[in-house]
């Protein structure tokens, strides 16, 4: 899959928000391979932005890797929470700003 720089920069900040610093540090090169290239398929039309499907589709795929925090967001059925807490202005997608931001908030 031929991805766009913004969708692949889109893609890292996902990958950094979706664990934590300690977390990110203890995943082997297979594992943030396998959820950069969950990001990057789960943005089904390469806009560089996710929806709440591609959101949800995105979960699943990582919980069927056992990446992350997605198998609990999957077991709860916590979709609607998870991609609450990150579109900050509410507007049905995830940005590579809303991440960035959601990542400064958590670093602080």
């Amino acid at each position: 899959m031929k991805a766009t720089i913004k969708t692949f920069c889109f893609a890292l900040s996902l990958l950094a928000l979706q664990m934590g610093a300690a977390q990110a540090q203890d995943m082997s090169a297979a594992d943030k391979q396998a959820m950069l290239e969950n990001i990057l398929q789960s943005d089904k039309n390469n806009d560089g932005a996710i929806s709440r499907s591609e959101f949800e589709t995105l979960i699943k795929m990582n919980a069927d890797d056992n990446l992350g925090r997605a198998a609990m967001v999957k077991r709860m059925g916590a979709y609607d929470a998870a991609f609450g807490r990150i579109d900050g202005n509410g507007d049905g997608f995830l940005t590579q700003e809303e991440m960035k931001a959601l990542a400064e908030e958590r670093q602080g």
